[in-house]
């Protein structure tokens, strides 16, 4: 899985403490889609999401990683990334338009080993409160990073791509159980 995916992943149960690994793996592929009917006019999606103009799917290669990632995602949950050229601040001002953004923790900026700063943020569109209880949002980073290991503190970044990187994810609700009552007795 890309470090973005998995930042992604990571974030439903970790933005409000803020990312806080490394992993080595590759993208899931995973395709979000809409079906046609109820879809609204102006392309936005059932879910909230709405394709940002020009952007292209990211597929990534099939590795055992990535089928261990999918393996993990919970039951009825989609990932899809997509890639822009577009400046990080021009795509989100896009998703403002269409979501809530969830503020992160303010900390220390993370950086490339060049010094360049990795950009992140987090937009909701159903309306839910955090990423943890949301069933549609999107990580959107710049610049894209394929993997990150950790060689003893330090991370090393590789595939750093100079595009924007747009992580959606849907989740289908899942019902609650409902209890069982026991056995009625009548007399």
């Amino acid at each position: 899985m890309t470090a973005g995916l998995a930042l992604a992943l990571a974030a439903v149960a970790s933005v409000a403490a803020h990312e806080t690994g490394a992993a080595t793996a590759q993208t899931p592929a995973a395709t979000a889609t809409a079906a046609a009917p109820g879809k609204p006019r102006d392309g936005t999606s059932r879910d909230g999401f709405k394709l940002y103009p020009g952007a292209t799917e990211y597929t990534p290669p099939e590795t055992p990683e990535t089928k261990q990632f999918v393996s993990q995602l919970r039951p009825g949950t989609t990932i899809t990334a997509y890639f822009t050229s577009d400046p990080f601040g021009k795509v989100v001002a896009f998703y403002r338009g269409i979501g809530k953004e969830y503020p992160t923790p303010k900390s220390k900026a993370e950086r490339l080993p060049n010094g360049q700063r990795i950009e992140k943020a987090f937009l909701i569109f159903d309306g839910a409160a955090d990423p943890t209880h949301s069933l549609s949002w999107a990580r959107i980073q710049h610049p894209f990073i394929g993997s990150i290991s950790q060689k003893g503190t330090t991370p090393e970044y590789k595939d750093v791509r100079d595009v924007t990187e747009i992580v959606v994810t849907v989740r289908k609700a899942v019902p609650k159980e409902k209890k069982e009552s026991g056995p009625s007795r009548s007399r």
